[in-house]
């Protein structure tokens, strides 16, 4: 990874410095490569997509490289004042190579550090085959864009001009198909052959991705086409999940994300097909929201921890089940979720949660599960323990 360091000797090249280079780290090393915005840090994905951008590229066409995006993100993925990663995205999108290994190893820091991507304003093509890794996508209400789902190679064929300037090209190789798609040759049936193979392929991978990150078929995302999706229609074709601008996401994903945002006031600075959306995870799920209890204690055994099923537990005997997952995802204490289910049962005007407060309830003090009363009622009414 090239440091800012680095980039400031090399601009003054070979002439003498009366620089303390070492000193160089200390200015320059500390700083982030994004912005961090409430805990959520911020990563530009701008311009055409390469592997390596040439210097044209990178300075009229605003090229960003696969490597840099990486490079940022597994950066705030280490950074421990970062919550979350938005990535902004303003692209039409750019090469095949690296872009499915880069939406691969995108998909694997998002399992460290949530990721959350904003159109603002494009996102098609390689730049939606990132997007498409992100666990919630915004796409601005009138000009956003996502989509363009599809894969093309051209051959130029310059033999008829060199003609024309008397030019001709003699290629002498061993392999056969060697100098197949080869510039100065008309392109051969083999060669065409082995070039709509490719785009084939690599439209196979895109499509599968796209499908399997969005929750379609494959025959859903090939229907689509390479589609422009714009505002709402994106949301109603799937392949984003609300309408908004970047300071929507950027509120959203912050509260989503904040250690202590138990009863903070939802945003509904968004909306979902048309529909206001209310995005704090406190939020009351509606009626026909079907909640699956077993799956929620399925989660809590596998945090491998007593107070994520003390937590699971309380929302079960106050009949809020849906409430478990936003409290597990806050970190909260199970003093915290009680007080947070007594309030909600108070609100709507129902019997208050009734439980033992132990004398280490509030402190840091390890409270032994197999002597906890909650988790004792529980196991008598079910009739088993729950591990």
């Amino acid at each position: 990874m090239t440091t800012q360091r680095d980039q400031v000797l090399r601009l003054f090249g070979a002439k003498p410095l009366l620089i303390d280079a070492a000193q160089l780290d200390a200015a320059y090393g500390a700083r982030r490569p994004y912005a961090l915005h409430n805990g959520i840090a911020i990563i530009d994905i701008a311009g055409v997509l390469a592997n390596e951008p040439s210097l044209f590229e990178a300075l009229f066409l605003g090229a960003t490289g696969y490597g840099q995006i990486l490079d940022e993100v597994e950066h705030a993925a280490a950074d421990r004042d970062v919550r979350g990663v938005l990535l902004r995205i303003n692209s039409p999108g750019g090469d095949s190579d690296q872009a499915f290994e880069t939406a691969a190893a995108l998909e694997d820091l998002g399992r460290r550090k949530p990721i959350w991507a904003v159109a603002d304003n494009r996102m098609f093509s390689a730049a939606y085959l990132l997007a498409a890794t992100a666990e919630r996508i915004y796409v601005t209400q009138f000009t956003g864009g996502a989509g363009s789902i599809g894969v093309y190679a051209e051959h130029v064929d310059w033999s008829e001009y060199n003609r024309k300037l008397g030019v001709q090209v003699t290629y002498i190789a061993e392999g056969e198909g060697k100098t197949d798609g080869n510039p100065n040759e008309p392109l051969s049936d083999s060669a065409r052959t082995a070039l709509e193979a490719e785009v084939a392929r690599l439209y196979a991978l895109f499509v599968g991705a796209v499908a399997r990150r969005r929750g379609m078929t494959d025959d859903a995302v090939r229907s689509l086409g390479a589609a422009l999706k714009r505002g709402p229609d994106a949301v109603a074709t799937n392949l984003a999940d609300r309408t908004g601008t970047l300071r929507n996401a950027l509120a959203d994903f912050a509260a989503a994300t904040r250690p202590s945002g138990i009863g903070s006031k939802p945003s509904t600075s968004a909306t979902q097909g048309g529909t206001t959306v209310m995005t704090d995870e406190t939020a009351q799920p509606s009626p026909a929201e079907q909640v699956d209890v077993e799956a929620i204690r399925t989660q809590a055994r596998q945090e491998g921890y007593g107070e994520a099923r003390e937590i699971v537990e309380l929302c079960a005997l106050a009949g809020m089940p849906a409430k478990a997952a936003g409290l597990l995802a806050r970190g909260a204490s199970p003093a915290e979720a009680r007080q947070f289910l007594m309030e909600a049962r108070a609100a709507e005007d129902a019997p208050e949660i009734r439980s033992h407060v132990l004398p280490e309830t509030g402190t840091n003090a390890k409270v032994p599960l197999e002597n906890n009363p909650v988790v004792k009622a529980v196991e008598r009414l079910a009739g088993k323990g729950v591990n």
